[in-house]
């Protein structure tokens, strides 16, 4: 393993780390405002509650994603780098490549790893697209309640220049 591998590596989980940290803070700080305001509408309690939720799991997921990244980096990479080049020799030499039985054994694992990260990452991306999509939901329910504030309010603005307006004309 060589030494760029080794820095992007470290990097991508001092990126995660931080970046699963931020945000998990950010979410705990929003439910903590949430409660001191108890006057919020409902709609915008449970926005806020389940929004906070979904971003507190994504943050836990990025952990353990960054766990798995470390591990894989510290414990298996370096034995998996050597797998390869032994296959990359034995092939450039024309022979079959067979592992032994550690060796499946320690690849399945490799992969089981790397498989567990990929699918934390693409679970991550889901809650992410929820987000927001819930996000867009919320925003267009808003518009529409206050456009019908709206309306309702020329409307009641309306009816009393028109009521304005007639009893103008009747005294006259």
């Amino acid at each position: 393993m060589g030494w760029p591998q080794i820095v992007f590596g470290a990097a991508l989980v001092v990126v995660l780390l931080g970046v699963s940290v931020y945000y998990a803070w950010r979410q705990v700080l929003a439910l903590r405002r949430l409660r001191r305001l108890p006057d919020l509408p409902v709609a915008e309690t449970h926005y806020v509650r389940r929004q906070a939720f979904r971003r507190l799991l994504s943050s836990a997921l990025m952990l353990v994603m960054a766990g798995l990244l470390a591990i894989v980096l510290i414990a298996m990479e370096e034995r998996a780098q050597q797998i390869a080049d032994q296959t990359d020799a034995q092939r450039s030499l024309g022979q079959p490549t067979v592992f032994t039985q550690d060796e499946m054994e320690f690849l399945n694992r490799w992969l089981g790893v790397w498989g567990s990260i990929l699918v934390l990452l693409m679970v991550v991306i889901f809650l992410a697209a929820w987000d927001l999509w819930a996000t867009r939901l919320y925003g267009v329910r808003e518009m529409r309640k206050i456009q019908a504030d709206r309306r309702a309010m020329i409307e009641r603005q309306a009816a009393r220049l028109r009521q304005q307006r007639n009893g103008h004309q009747g005294g006259i």
